[in-house]
């Protein structure tokens, strides 16, 4: 290396500054005692120096402080360049947490948008189901309007049955084209706890289907039993609450009653 290089790499000035290493420091003084100008260069570098740190009111350090090295001057630059690193790792860790709640974000924004829709579609479909169902309801109470003025129209051709007994009375009323007689129990005498009226339309060969079971407080209303051309008369028996099997051969009814 020539005198011009020198000059030109800098080393001169980190010569001054004692920022070089042991070996190109022992290199540098070398071709300073070797070439008379270069030695001179370094002289008007720390003239340079020591005017602008007298400029400044630059002290120089304590007498007793160790001068750094280069390798001390290294290891700081280490150590800034280490420090800057962490920084520079938290801030993407960070980055990466923004990204991160920019998506959520954007998730939660759209599963609320389709929640949105969703209720909004269903909201919709009930609607129109209930539009169906008025109309459905609408169209019902059109059709059973004839049946149920011809239902009034035969309250006229009602018939009641009357029996009367020793406890007291059974009105039946019939209603055939209802298909169902009413039963009255009323001016019966209530049976006592734990007893109860059973009530069944029978054939004259047996009787048909599960009885109606009327206990004493239910006495007092009337009680709706089926009524078809199958069924000839009413049998009422007496028994304890409870009582499951149907009527046996040669158990007599409190009562029967012909139905036409």
């Amino acid at each position: 290396m020539n005198r011009e290089e020198l000059k030109r790499s800098g080393l001169l000035d980190q010569y001054v500054l004692g920022l070089l290493e042991p070996e190109r420091n022992a290199e540098v003084e070398q071709m300073i005692a070797e070439d008379p100008f270069l030695a001179q260069e370094v002289d008007r570098l720390r003239d340079d120096l020591n005017a602008y740190a007298d400029a400044r009111d630059i002290t120089p350090p304590p007498s007793g402080r160790t001068p750094r090295t280069a390798q001390e001057f290294q290891d700081l630059d280490h150590e800034m360049i280490t420090a800057m690193m962490e920084h520079n790792h938290t801030l993407n860790i960070w980055r990466y947490v923004l990204i991160g709640v920019c998506l959520l974000l954007i998730g939660v924004s759209g599963f609320l948008f389709r929640l949105k829709e969703e209720i909004r579609s269903d909201l919709v479909t009930e609607r129109s189901l209930h539009a169906q169902d008025e109309a459905s309801y609408r169209m019902d109470l059109e059709n059973n309007r004839a049946a149920l003025e011809a239902y009034v129209s035969n309250w006229d051709s009602l018939k009641t049955v009357n029996r009367s007994l020793d406890t007291g009375s059974v009105q039946v009323h019939l209603l055939p084209w209802a298909g169902v007689m009413l039963v009255d129990l009323t001016n019966m005498a209530a049976p006592a706890p734990g007893w109860a009226y059973y009530i069944y339309p029978a054939s004259a060969r047996s009787v048909t289907g599960p009885p109606e079971i009327v206990t004493a407080h239910e006495i007092g209303n009337l009680h709706a039993v089926e009524l078809s051309d199958k069924f000839d008369h009413l049998r009422i028996y007496q028994w304890e609450t409870g009582h499951a099997a149907k009527p046996k051969s040669g158990e007599e009814p409190i009562t029967v009653i012909p139905l036409r």
